[in-house]
């Protein structure tokens, strides 16, 4: 049986009449390409059914024009908007984007960035900046360049963008004691290994005690980041005595969950209980009432840390950190204390 040769890239340009470096340059970087030229190019692929040896150009050229992002996880709205801001913006720069996901075990974040590293990808995303020495170790053996994504805070002089979450921590608490509330509870995410989580509970309490109020180890509830978390932490702060007027969440999604229990036990929120968030995810402004939360731009994340990745890559000036503005949004889930 005769053996079918697959179509080259000459067969392309030659169905197409463009030269060999058009028919290459619509196929890598299409945006470049006049659209008649790209036009005739898509239509000979499509006739020939061609696809790129991405091993073949990767050896050729030393290159992969891949990035990678480790997130730790997918099951929270904001990373999922950051996620599709970083993909369209790194098609637009010419790079393609490899995802993974850790669910916050910093053992399986250093096997995905094995892998990755391993994969060849040019550089890397990360969420946070508290890792593991061993991520660093790797990153550095490998000369892969990288970006810190979601967070400013901790002590580190590696590239990153974000913002402040100990800031979004006052915001809110600064929020909560203008509406006369003095007996709070936070439903945090779990705080080992997850800076995030750290900052936004320094920065609620840090602000709570310049003004006389201490929250107390057992009003710190610890739960994960999914509303079941949320449901349990209410259920647990609504054994406290006293009992709370106002409970901060870490995440819109534990928020979402709070609230739930809040409408199955009959508690009238915001009459009864003031409940807020964090991230400003899409669902918030739907959900009844709307939650008040503080707001993270992370399709913005998304955008810069691919443009800061690829200017890194290419060796272009960077600055070390890029801030990301955040904003309190007030909307029916708070109210003054009853």
């Amino acid at each position: 049986m005769k053996k079918i040769e697959k179509p080259k890239l000459k067969d392309v340009a030659e169905l197409a009449g463009v030269s060999m470096g058009s028919a290459s340059r619509a196929l890598a970087v299409p945006h470049l390409v006049k659209p008649a030229t790209l036009a005739k190019v898509q239509a000979a692929v499509q006739e020939l059914g061609y696809v790129r040896d991405g091993a073949a150009r990767a050896l050729a050229s030393r290159r992969t024009h891949s990035i990678g992002a480790v997130f730790p996880t997918f099951n929270n709205p904001a990373f999922a908007e950051a996620v599709q801001a970083l993909q369209l913006r790194l098609t637009e720069l010419g790079y393609h984007l490899i995802i993974s996901s850790h669910e916050y075990d910093q053992a399986q974040e250093l096997v995905n960035v094995r892998n990755m590293i391993e994969r060849g990808v040019e550089g890397l995303l990360l969420v946070g900046t508290e890792h593991s020495p061993e991520i660093y170790e790797a990153l550095t053996a490998a000369q892969c360049p990288f970006i810190l994504m979601w967070s400013l805070d901790g002590a580190h002089d590696h590239h990153c963008v974000g913002f402040s979450n100990e800031e979004g921590g006052r915001l809110i608490a600064k929020h909560l004691l203008s509406l006369g509330h003095q007996s709070i509870a936070m439903i945090s995410g779990v705080v080992s290994n997850n800076e995030r989580a750290k900052y936004r509970l320094k920065g609620i309490t840090a602000q709570l005690l310049e003004s006389g109020i201490e929250l107390s180890s057992e009003r710190i509830i610890e739960q994960p980041f999914t509303i079941e978390g949320g449901r349990a932490g209410l259920r647990i702060a609504m054994e406290l005595n006293p009992k709370p007027t106002a409970i901060v969440c870490s995440t819109d999604l534990t928020c979402i969950g709070a609230l739930a229990e809040a409408r199955s036990n009959g508690i009238d929120v915001p009459k009864e209980l003031s409940v807020s968030g964090f991230d400003d995810i899409e669902f918030a402004a739907a959900c009844v009432p709307a939650l008040t939360t503080v707001r993270v731009p992370t399709s913005k994340i998304g955008i810069s840390s691919a443009n800061n990745i690829v200017a890194l890559i290419e060796g272009r000036p960077l600055a070390r950190r890029e801030r990301i503005q955040i904003e309190l949004v007030v909307r029916d889930s708070t109210a003054p204390r009853p």
